[in-house]
Formats: C-alpha cells, structure tokens, sequence
C-alpha cells in the first residue's frame, strides 16, 4: 500500500511541476501580447498622423 502513495505522491509532484510551467508560459503570453498591443496602439497613431500629413498635400 506505501507503494500506492508513493506513486500518487510522485504524480502529484509531477502534475504540480506541469502546473507551475503552465502558469508561468500564460504570464510570459501575457507579457508578450500586452507588448504587440502596445505596439500596434503606437503603429495606429502613427498611421492616422502620416494620414494627416499626407492629406496636407494633395492637390
């Protein structure tokens, strides 16, 4: 029977390992996507200002 909790307790650890990664690649995720929004926010604004200066010389 000791042989039986040994092995749940050894895939508990296991899961829990897997567990931790899991959580810390969805916060490298978040991390990541937090910076395209960033940078596609700045792409946007950058774009409508080009938009306004270019409008300034068509004839």
């Amino acid at each position: 029977m000791s042989s039986s909790v040994q092995e749940i307790a050894a895939t508990a650890e296991e899961s829990a390992a897997g567990v931790e990664e899991t959580a810390a690649s969805i916060q490298h995720t978040n991390g990541t996507l937090e910076e395209i929004a960033n940078g596609s926010k700045q792409l946007a604004e950058l774009a409508e200002e080009l938009n306004e200066l270019i409008s300034k010389f068509k004839l």
